[in-house]
């Protein structure tokens, strides 16, 4: 059976890119047809350098794995306005439509949180109940991911969140150590796995998320 999981968080900077790439790499090594998509990066000076990151992992070319790139370190609506480059939701989903038959598990990857703006009314979170894909939640271990966390989950309201990654566990901040507990119990969905800050956090993540493997029934 194909399987497709949509990677999202809280907040830019949080985590996504480095958590598809461990589950990428996970699943390529246990011998998984895996494919990656982002529809759209910006701050793209020349290469998408989360979309390179991964295409590497899954040896697809990068104009497979992405649509629309832009310059400007914006939300995809406004850089799309400035840079007079319009985006077609419909191609975003037929791409996805055939990525999803193309290859056994397919990881896409938002861009910012659920209510980053595409075009103008349409944000991630509509992408993903068109999609009706599953959703993993990247959230900050830190001071403020309870409110972030929550905000989040009520957006995603009739949607699967199959799960919360919790990114970043520095070990000095002392809201870690009830961050994960609370959230859980305040939400009902489960924390299931808590990455730390490392050097190579794409390791970390892959060690921690092999979960996934269980989860997914790969």
């Amino acid at each position: 059976m194909k399987k497709q999981l949509f990677i999202t968080a809280t907040d830019t900077g949080v985590g996504k890119t480095t958590v598809s790439a461990g589950l990428c790499k996970l699943l390529k090594d246990i011998g998984v047809n895996v494919g990656y998509f982002k529809p759209v990066e910006t701050g793209v000076e020349e290469v998408p350098s989360d979309v390179k990151l991964l295409t590497d992992i899954t040896g697809q070319p990068i104009e497979e794995a992405i649509l629309y790139s832009f310059k400007n370190p914006l939300a995809p609506y406004p850089a799309s306005k400035i840079e007079n480059k319009k985006i077609d939701i419909n191609k975003i989903i037929d791409h996805y439509n055939y990525l999803r038959d193309k290859y056994d598990f397919l990881i896409v990857e938002g861009a910012g949180g659920v209510y980053v703006p595409i075009v103008k009314g349409y944000s991630y979170v509509d992408l993903i109940k068109d999609l009706n894909i599953p959703v993993l939640l990247v959230a900050r271990a830190k001071l403020g991911t309870i409110n972030h966390t929550l905000l989040t989950i009520k957006a995603l309201e009739g949607c699967n969140i199959v799960g919360i990654v919790m990114n970043g566990f520095s070990g000095d901040d002392i809201s870690e150590n009830t961050n994960p507990e609370v959230i859980e119990e305040l939400s009902g969905i489960k924390v299931i796995c808590r990455c730390k800050k490392v050097e190579n956090p794409v390791n970390e993540c892959y060690n921690k998320l092999k979960f996934i493997v269980d989860f997914f029934k790969v």
